[in-house]
């Protein structure tokens, strides 16, 4: 039987109810839920609307320039923020990847767990076979196969280990409410 949010939340709390904890699992389950083939296609669509914007905003400056009107500064801060964007977002389109690709969506799960985790117990604890367990079932409770077997669930291990060293990540791991 697939598990349920709700015991993927008992999971992580050891049986104890929070009442921010069923939303917070609920919101990433909706980005961990999505098919993984839509990975490669998310991202190409995001770098194309980056590149787009890059291309169209200094239309902005340029038309004040000529008129002598005014715009934002936003306009000014966006096209600084997109000229560290748009290469980040075009090495994951246009670099061929030796190897395998990681899992963001395994990552993104061992994430979101290993926060609520933090949160709860005030320790991170990437070698917990119980940690490895909700990871499994909040993968499972949002629609995806079973990774291994009960006991042999330590294929969790190396994407708990990634999320616990934020210094690693363009961006930290799920912050909870």
């Amino acid at each position: 039987m697939k598990p349920t949010l709700e015991t993927v939340a008992a999971q992580l709390a050891n049986g104890q109810r929070h009442d921010w904890l069923l939303p917070h699992l609920r919101k990433w389950a909706e980005i961990i839920s999505q098919p993984t083939e839509a990975d490669d296609e998310i991202e190409r669509k995001l770098f194309a609307a980056a590149k787009y914007l890059q291309d169209w905003l200094p239309m902005y400056a340029m038309a004040a320039e000529k008129l002598g009107g005014e715009y934002p500064t936003c306009i000014d801060d966006a096209d600084a923020a997109l000229q560290d964007l748009v290469p980040f977002l075009a090495s994951d389109v246009d670099q061929p990847k030796s190897g395998p690709k990681p899992d963001g969506k395994r990552r993104l799960c061992a994430a979101v767990c290993l926060e609520v985790w933090r949160k709860l117990h005030d320790t991170v604890q990437p070698f917990s076979p119980k940690l490895w367990e909700a990871c499994e079932a909040y993968w499972q409770a949002c629609d995806h196969a079973e990774t291994s077997r009960k006991g042999r669930l330590k294929n969790w291990e190396p994407f708990l280990l990634w999320a616990s060293e934020p210094s690693e990540h363009l961006v930290t791991t799920p912050k909870i409410i």
